[in-house]
């Protein structure tokens, strides 16, 4: 609070009583105008607080939407990458079946053939 003081003359005009009165309804002033400016300072700071966390309620909900787009979007191409990825083992399998049933083949016409070239061969080389 500050200091007050009555110029000279105008306190001589007043009289004491009335310069401590004039004082004194200064000091009240100055102590509601101070009272004033800590309510207005606990509304403002009550006003930005509740702003604050409405601004970080929202972008919470914004990240939130991201991330559950971003998940959507993770799953659908994870489910991609096993479809193509099934598709690729079913190729295979019948790349693999198909070597299998021409080596089988082979063996089998070897093993028709080779007793049939051996038998030509004793025929032929006594």
């Amino acid at each position: 609070m500050a200091v007050l003081s009555v110029p000279r003359p105008l306190q001589e005009r007043l009289g004491e009583a009335a310069t401590e009165s004039l004082v004194d309804m200064l000091r009240q002033i100055e102590s509601d105008q101070e009272e004033r400016r800590e309510v207005q300072k606990e509304q403002l700071l009550q006003v930005l607080e509740e702003r604050f966390l409405r601004h970080v309620a929202e972008s919470e909900k914004r990240t939130n939407a991201e991330i559950s787009a971003v998940r959507v979007d993770l799953g659908q191409e994870i489910t991609a990458v096993r479809v193509d990825l099934g598709k690729e083992i079913a190729d295979v399998r019948k790349e693999i079946t198909t070597q299998t049933r021409w080596i089988l083949a082979v063996l089998g016409g070897a093993a028709v053939l080779i007793p049939i070239l051996q038998r030509v061969m004793a025929a032929l080389i006594p």
